[in-house]
């Protein structure tokens, strides 16, 4: 820092004065609004140059993605599925994930595990499946005697190195009995996500997966960023692809 609080150039862009001190320089308001949604902190101080950088280009990926993300099946206000591009978004996160970023999924209550799933292994616990997506019963899990639930949530397990845990929360207002209307509804919906996700995985375990658009999108904007092919060029295939 120089002179009245001055801080130096960033060390992200090297262009713009920086405005936040970081564990090895410092970044501009520019440079950290293109961070989001990937890095919210206050405290940017233990935030390394290099984290800023594997943000920004995963922000970049973010925005290529929604732009293709056109959801084609909704359960309620938790989850939205593009099947066409093999794409999901759990709702509230403004991230969107591909089929293939699935490792794993958990429904959790009061801290226990009443169903998972994840590559390679069918759903345990309260789904059974018989076949793709045919649900045997619905998410009842363990007995309980307790009349309170304080926690019912989805965790989902993925590859995307900047948001590894989606967690899709039902009790946003607080604890619910255990025999309410309230709490049934929450367990139909969590059911409806465990299934899609099931289903998604399912699919991805296919020896042979089936190219999406989005795939090819990402391919050919890594052509232009190379400088392979021209931005008209680009932006033909990408209305092509996109039937536009």
């Amino acid at each position: 820092m120089g002179l009245f609080g001055k801080k130096g150039i960033c060390t992200i862009c090297n262009v713009n004065e920086g405005s936040k001190d970081i564990a090895d320089g410092c970044v501009c308001k520019s440079c950290i609004s293109k961070t989001y949604p990937f890095i919210i902190t206050l405290s940017w101080k233990k935030i390394t140059s290099s984290q800023i950088h594997k943000a920004i280009e995963a922000a970049e990926q973010n925005a290529r993605l929604k732009e293709l993300f056109q959801p084609t099946k909704k359960i309620e206000k938790y989850f939205s599925i593009d099947e066409n591009n093999r794409l999901w978004q759990a709702n509230g996160l403004n991230v969107i994930f591909s089929y293939d970023d699935i490792i794993s999924y958990d429904l959790l209550e009061d801290g226990e595990s009443i169903t998972k799933g994840g590559i390679g292994s069918a759903a345990v616990g309260g789904i059974l499946f018989g076949g793709v997506g045919a649900v045997v019963g619905g998410v009842t899990g363990k007995k309980k005697t307790k009349q309170e639930i304080n926690e019912f949530r989805v965790k989902i397990v993925t590859r995307n190195e900047m948001c590894k845990e989606v967690y899709i929360n039902f009790l946003t207002t607080g604890a619910v009995k255990s025999d309410s209307f309230l709490y049934k509804s929450y367990k139909n919906s969590a059911q409806s996500i465990i299934t899609e996700l099931a289903v998604i995985l399912d699919s991805c375990s296919s020896q042979e997966k089936p190219i999406s658009n989005a795939d090819e999108i990402s391919k050919y904007k890594k052509l232009f960023d190379d400088g392979v092919i021209t931005q008209e060029e680009f932006e033909a295939k990408k209305k092509q692809l996109l039937g536009l």
